[in-house]
């Protein structure tokens, strides 16, 4: 008898540990699904937006033209002309690979859902960048549309412009 009261407690033991960990379980998934819930077309867009501040960063010339759609509009902040073509793009970027580091700040910024596959972005930044040992600040604005096509999340349209002083 004494050993089927062992048997028995070691039974229950198990299936105490079996039920805790299974709670565990699945108190871990209900923590885990409401961050992927409140993912949204936002979300997904400002990524794009964190990678081409982290692309600029790293004049990384390569990997920002990847971030722009083959069908995208340009207007750069020293641009002259009105930039349609990947390879206008990747062109105008090459200047980011003088006076570094580069970085960009991005300060206060709107968002606008379009629908859940277009997201507009302006705000305002700071470039910064190192000329001949001095650090060089100009402030900014940007407007970025990511548009959700193909290929993923790219940028669809981008226009940067030097920040006019307050009046």
């Amino acid at each position: 008898m004494r050993r089927t009261q062992m048997i028995q407690r070691h039974r229950l033991t198990l299936l105490a540990g079996m039920a805790a960990r299974s709670c565990l379980l699945a108190c871990s998934l209900l923590m885990i699904e409401p961050v992927t819930a409140v993912a949204g077309p936002k979300e997904d867009a400002f990524q794009v937006v964190e990678q081409f501040k982290s692309a600029f960063d790293a004049s990384d010339v390569q990997r920002i033209v990847k971030l722009f759609a083959p069908d995208a509009s340009f207007l750069g902040t020293v641009s002259p002309k009105l930039i349609t073509k990947t390879e206008d793009v990747d062109a105008y970027f090459q200047g980011i690979k003088t006076n570094v580091p580069r970085k960009i700040t991005i300060g206060e910024y709107s968002t606008l859902v379009l629908s859940d596959t277009a997201v507009v972005f302006a705000g305002f930044d700071v470039f910064g960048m190192t000329k001949e040992g001095q650090a060089i600040e100009t402030p900014a604005r940007f407007t970025f549309v990511i548009t959700k096509g193909d290929q993923g999340w790219r940028i669809s349209h981008f226009h940067s412009s030097l920040r006019p002083n307050p009046q």
